[in-house]
């Protein structure tokens, strides 16, 4: 046995205004950004584990994890996270879902790296192109 499965209410987002969707937004990024990333798009945890992404996952299986904490997920009662936020939460990652994505993100690998690769291709492009300056200039013929 183990808790009963929630009454659609519990969990139900559709209602919510854009100030409790904020607020999810809040709420996520406070209590799940750190494993689950800003976005819900999942991470690495210690000792080989991760965090799944929640794109794509029904409202009723966030409640449940929520409530019952699967492998290293802690687990948030009711006292921790009313059902109202939890609903501003599964609200926010819904709303993060249909949004569609923007601009190059390489794979989701990260900012570091993201960062990284804009400065090789940068620094790179400045260096070639000083150098094709320099064969072309006075001195060069």
């Amino acid at each position: 046995p183990g808790p009963a499965i929630p009454e659609s209410s519990a969990y139900d987002y559709s209602k919510l205004s854009d100030e409790q969707i904020a607020k999810g937004g809040e709420l996520f990024r406070t209590n799940c950004s750190a494993c689950h990333n800003f976005e819900g798009g999942g991470g690495a945890l210690p000792n080989g584990k991760y965090a799944p992404p929640l794109l794509g996952v029904e409202p009723l299986h966030i409640y449940e994890a929520v409530r019952t904490g699967p492998q290293q997920m802690p687990v948030f009662s009711a006292g921790a996270i009313p059902d109202e936020d939890l609903a501003a939460i599964i609200g926010y990652l819904k709303k993060v879902e249909d949004q569609p994505a923007s601009g190059f993100n390489l794979l989701g690998l990260g900012p570091v790296t993201e960062g990284l690769f804009g400065w090789i291709i940068g620094i790179g492009g400045l260096s070639l192109f000083a150098i094709w300056i320099a064969s072309r200039g006075a001195r060069a013929q």
